[in-house]
C-alpha cells in the first residue's frame, strides 16, 4: 500500500508495479524505491508468474507484516530543488530499515541514483548527496561508469553559518524545470 499526498494506491500484484518507469503514474517514485534495494523484485519479462507474488517478496522482507509506504511534499513538481531525490532517499533509507537491511550512506546516494534511472528522470547525483549528507560540503565523481561519488564534509564555525542562514534567500520563479538526462 502506497499513500502519496492524500491518494491511496493498492498493489496487490507485481503488475501493478509495471507502470513504476511513468514519472506520471500512481506511487511511481515509491515503487522504484523499492525495486532499486531489492524489497520487491519484477520478472525480466512480462510472464508475473516467472517470479514469486508480491505478498510472499514482501512478507519475506518484512517479517510477515507487509509494507506501507506514506509521503508528501509541499513543493511544487519541477521546483529545482530536488524534492524526488531528497524524497527517495527518506522512502530508501526507512524501507530498508524496516526491512533490516543496512545501508550506508555512499549505498544511499547510488540507490536514488538508480531509483531515478529507474523513474525515467535520470537526475544527477548532487541533490540526493546534498540531502543524505548534511552541512557544507564537496562533492566530486569523475567522469565515467561506474559512478563514484565521494564527499568531502567542510567544517564551518557556528558564527559563519548564522551569517549565512541570514543572508541566503529561496525565491521559487513558478517556472517548473524537470532533471531529465539525455544519454547520446
Amino acid at each position: 500500500m502506497f499513500v502519496v499526498g492524500d491518494r491511496r494506491i493498492t498493489c496487490n500484484a507485481l503488475q501493478d508495479l509495471h507502470d513504476y518507469g511513468t514519472p506520471q503514474a500512481p506511487a511511481a517514485l515509491l515503487k522504484c524505491a523499492l525495486l532499486s534495494i531489492g524489497i520487491v523484485n519484477l520478472p525480466e519479462t512480462n510472464d508475473v508468474t516467472s517470479s514469486s507474488s508480491l505478498q510472499k517478496q514482501l512478507l519475506v522482507h518484512t517479517n510477515g507484516c507487509g509494507i506501507e509506504i506514506k509521503s508528501w511534499s509541499n513543493l511544487p513538481t519541477g521546483s529545482g530543488l530536488g524534492t524526488s531525490s531528497i524524497l527517495a532517499a527518506c522512502i530508501i533509507a526507512a524501507a530498508a530499515r524496516v526491512c533490516g537491511k543496512h545501508l550506508s550512506e555512499d549505498s544511499l546516494v547510488h540507490a536514488v541514483l538508480l531509483t531515478e534511472q529507474l523513474l525515467t528522470t535520470g537526475g544527477g547525483w548532487q541533490d540526493n548527496v546534498g540531502g543524505v549528507y548534511g552541512g557544507a560540503k564537496i562533492c566530486r565523481s569523475a567522469p565515467g561508469l561506474p559512478l563514484k561519488v565521494t564527499t568531502e564534509a567542510i567544517p564551518i564555525s557556528s558564527t559563519f553559518q548564522k551569517i549565512l542562514n541570514e543572508r541566503l534567500v529561496l525565491i521559487y520563479t513558478g517556472r517548473a524545470r524537470l532533471a531529465v538526462s539525455v544519454f547520446v
